[in-house]
């Protein structure tokens, strides 16, 4: 039930944070911040969306998911995959300024070398 429209706002978010890494670092973080409002604007949306009323003669029942409107399904999908995406992109984010700031304090020539 997952839409191809539904992966535009993560693929957003991985293209710009690829970009990101040839820019400032508050660029990245910047990102990642904006990518986690909008996926939680998304999920709010979906839930404040108005489900259609189903009339008595359709047959269907509340509890029948196949007579659910699909319309907030595709804006809570949008919202969770990428909030998902954004805190997968956080810990890949952290561990990658852990190992660069390490790979820069590490002395250029060895004792042992001299």
């Amino acid at each position: 039930m997952i839409s191809i429209s539904v992966w535009i706002l993560p693929a957003v978010i991985v293209a710009g944070w690829i970009l990101s890494w040839w820019g400032a670092r508050w660029i990245r973080w910047s990102l990642l911040s904006a990518g986690v409002v909008v996926s939680v604007l998304f999920v709010v949306t979906g839930f404040q969306l108005p489900v259609s009323s189903l009339s008595p003669d359709s047959g269907c029942t509340r509890e029948q998911v196949q007579c659910m409107n699909s319309r907030p399904v595709y804006w809570l999908e949008t919202g969770l995959i990428g909030f998902v995406c954004c805190v997968v992109l956080l810990v890949v984010t952290i561990v990658a300024e852990i190992v660069i700031r390490f790979e820069t304090r590490a002395p250029v020539d060895s004792p042992r070398l001299r």
